[in-house]
């Protein structure tokens, strides 16, 4: 029996997973309809995960804010803020 997502074409899609398509590919398409369909989730901005960030400056300590700042499209005063509650 012929799965129902192997029929499935750009045409198909949302504006949303379009975005997704053009993005990650078909097959990640299929995959997320197939795992994933029904959810609702948000994919945050980097400046909301403060862990990967501070990995970030501490692996390029050589780096100023504003360097890392527009490395990461953050600003300045995220980069200061976060680097004091850590």
């Amino acid at each position: 029996m012929e799965n129902v997502f192997d029929l499935l074409s750009e045409s198909d899609l949302t504006p949303d997973l379009k975005i997704l398509l053009n993005v990650c590919g078909i097959e990640t398409v299929k995959t997320i309809l197939k795992n994933l369909a029904g959810l609702s989730f948000y994919v945050p901005g980097i400046s909301h995960l403060d862990t990967l960030v501070m990995k970030y400056i501490s692996k390029y300590p050589e780096k100023t804010y504003k360097q890392i700042a527009f490395d990461l499209g953050v600003s300045e005063p995220y980069l200061k803020s976060l680097k004091k509650k850590k």
